[in-house]
């Protein structure tokens, strides 16, 4: 599982990207990323969680916060971002 950072924007987003791929890399049973500690963040969030989908089709998201959910809702790509919230 590869934790997502408390923040996302687009300063570190690439690395973010990079992080993440590697760790998902790493773990062929199952792709799953958790956004339980991101707190700040923007729509560069979401070009970081697709890159994650492009490369890992069956990714879930799981634990992200609401307000990603509903970003990703505002953007339409709630059917290809696989999102659950914390909350939900």
């Amino acid at each position: 599982m590869f934790v997502l950072p408390a923040t996302i924007n687009h300063q570190n987003a690439l690395k973010i990207r990079q992080d993440g791929l590697s760790a998902l890399a790493k773990n062929t049973d199952e792709q799953v990323v958790s956004g339980s500690e991101l707190t700040q963040f923007d729509s560069t969030a979401l070009s970081v969680l697709m890159a994650f989908v492009r490369t890992y089709p069956d990714l879930k998201i799981i634990e992200a916060p609401k307000k990603l959910v509903s970003l990703s809702k505002v953007y339409g790509l709630e059917t290809l971002l696989p999102i659950s919230s914390s909350n939900e």
